[in-house]
């Protein structure tokens, strides 16, 4: 991945945790222009959606309502596990890469071990797997994809899931 693909995911994710507030708005308007400023790309904004113009595609970031949920991005493999009983918080969808930030019941002992299960059973190679008391991580590779599992406490119980799919290449 090149530097100014970094730098751009970089920002999108830092648009992605500044949108969750709920006293957003300043922040949204601060967050637009640090981001046009910085990569020169065009940012439109819609409700709580946000699409970031470059000249390598658009980064769609969306950010979940006062319901608290946002659907997966259009195109979300289905044979990447998710957690049957989940609240999905954000979503960034960047030619190649989805990223799906979510909470679920349950322990991170409980929800790692379900998508190590889920995952492996799927015909997925897990590359990588760490785990700790505060926090876990697994990657699984297949065909020419790749999908990277970050587990950590949520605040208010729980499991938070950052979800990271895409090409290897």
């Amino acid at each position: 991945m090149n530097t100014n693909c970094r730098r751009l995911l970089g920002l999108a994710l830092i648009a992605a945790v500044i949108a969750l507030p709920a006293c957003k708005k300043a922040a949204e308007r601060v967050t637009e222009a640090a981001i046009e400023h910085a990569t020169g790309a065009r940012v439109d904004k819609d409700g709580n959606a946000m699409t970031i113009k470059t000249e390598k595609g658009d980064v769609k970031i969306v950010s979940a309502d006062a319901s608290g949920n946002v659907a997966l991005p259009a195109g979300f493999p289905s044979d990447i596990y998710l957690p049957g009983e989940r609240k999905v918080a954000s979503v960034v969808d960047m030619a190649g890469m989805q990223m799906v930030n979510l909470t679920a019941p349950g322990a991170i002992g409980e929800l790692y071990a379900e998508a190590d299960k889920a995952m492996q059973g799927g015909g997925w190679k897990r590359e990588m797997a760490m785990q700790s008391n505060d926090g876990s991580t697994l990657m699984f590779s297949k065909d020419k994809r790749q999908v990277f599992y970050q587990l950590v406490k949520a605040d208010g119980g729980g499991t938070q899931l950052a979800i990271r799919t895409g090409t290897n290449e």
